[in-house]
């Protein structure tokens, strides 16, 4: 299944990958129109996609809680999980 797979060419193979995340991440971010506007033209943009992402999340990330376990039962290892979990409803 991996015959000949390097990790050196594991840059090669996500860059298709990235290419389209960064496309969909610039269209949520309201860049819809390729090139730009020709002198006097407006372009008018909806963002409908931003806003129907941040309600579905909103609604689906509502009422979720996270847990930080201590990796080792120690006083050191018990006050860094606090922290940690401290910093992720910060």
């Amino acid at each position: 299944m991996n015959e000949g797979f390097t990790p050196s060419q594991l840059n090669h193979r996500d860059i298709e990958r990235l290419k389209g995340y960064k496309e969909l991440l610039d269209f949520y971010h309201g860049q819809h129109w390729e090139g730009y506007p020709r002198r006097g033209e407006k372009r008018l943009t909806f963002n409908y996609a931003k806003v129907i992402i941040d309600k579905i999340t909103s609604y689906l990330m509502s009422g979720i809680t996270s847990a930080v376990d201590a990796a080792e039962d120690s006083d050191e290892a018990r006050t860094r999980a606090q922290r940690a979990e401290r910093a992720l409803y910060q």
